[in-house]
């Protein structure tokens, strides 16, 4: 969901704390949703302008839109002096600063702990929360930057810190809206944690993916269980129509002409697309086993 869907929602969830009350009837509540959205719709018409916006959310979108660093920097500044707590603020900010590495994990890491105590000072650090963050706009600007930690920990090589990130994210949002349960996996392939796999591969095996199979196809390639590793690879095969494709390009060095093709706007599951993208978002796991994209072409050859 985009950050303009979140803020439709958080409008509408102030709406109706103003205007319900107790005991209303579904019938009462359905009009009042109707007469919200014939509102909303009436009003946003015009486009947020440096002269219309209001709110730190405008703010956040004019920065979003601008191409020019100093007048996103001037926009985020803006959104902080009229909610100096708004996480995806803090975040933005950081994204555009000039810092070194250390000096961006340093302000990373204080701003994920604002944002862990700006939850315990909503309530939301119960029980009753805890597992459904995403389902909870108040929380989602926390796990985004949880998000931005972990992405920052792969690129350093802080493999096992990454782990307990995404660990984290997953216990505070279950549904997994973001694929964190992807980069995870991909993460214990390359530290060759079986166990732990093959538990988080049994709470979203309601279907098989792309990205969780291949990873622990690896997994096994790596720790020498080649039948295992093969059993991974057919399963693969048979949910993703392009993995022989796959294959052969990388060993005929012809991958670009399908790198061509992904798209702006994403990849198309079950094809070579989600392959190719898994291979670049991974890189870590991949390019230190060059021999397993070999073997893997070699099987899936005779499949």
């Amino acid at each position: 969901m985009s950050r303009e869907s979140e803020k439709v929602l958080a409008e509408m969830k102030k709406y109706l704390e103003e205007t319900s009350s107790e005991g209303m009837s579904i019938e009462e509540l359905n009009g009042l949703l109707g007469q919200f959205t014939k509102e909303y719709t009436n009003n946003r018409h015009e486009k947020v302008t440096e002269r219309t916006a209001k709110t730190a959310d405008d703010y956040l979108a004019l920065a979003e839109e601008t191409t020019e660093k100093k007048k996103a920097e001037q926009y985020i500044q803006k959104a902080l002096e009229l909610e100096p707590d708004n996480l995806d603020a803090i975040g933005a900010s950081l994204d555009l600063s000039d810092d070194t590495n250390l000096e961006y994990y340093q302000k990373l890491s204080e701003a994920v702990r604002t944002g862990s105590e700006l939850m315990e000072k909503k309530g939301l650090m119960d029980e009753d929360s805890i597992g459904d963050f995403w389902g909870i706009l108040e929380t989602r600007p926390y796990m985004r930057l949880l998000e931005r930690r972990a992405e920052f920990l792969i690129e350093a090589g802080m493999m096992g810190q990454a782990v307990k990130e995404c660990e984290e994210m997953i216990r505070l949002s279950n549904n997994d809206n973001l694929g964190i349960r992807f980069r995870l996996m991909h993460l214990y392939a390359f530290l060759e944690k079986e166990e732990p796999a093959l538990e988080l591969h049994k709470k979203y095996d309601d279907h098989d993916e792309t990205m969780m199979l291949l990873p622990l196809s690896v997994l096994f390639f790596k720790t020498g269980d080649l039948v295992k590793a093969e059993d991974y690879l057919r399963r693969l095969k048979n949910i993703n129509k392009d993995t022989k494709r796959f294959f052969r390009a990388i060993q005929r060095e012809k991958l670009d002409r399908y790198m061509d093709g992904l798209r702006d706007f994403g990849y198309r599951p079950f094809t070579i697309e989600e392959l190719i993208v898994d291979l670049m978002e991974n890189s870590f796991l991949f390019s230190t086993t060059p021999i397993y994209l070999e073997w893997a072409y070699e099987k899936t050859s005779n499949m």
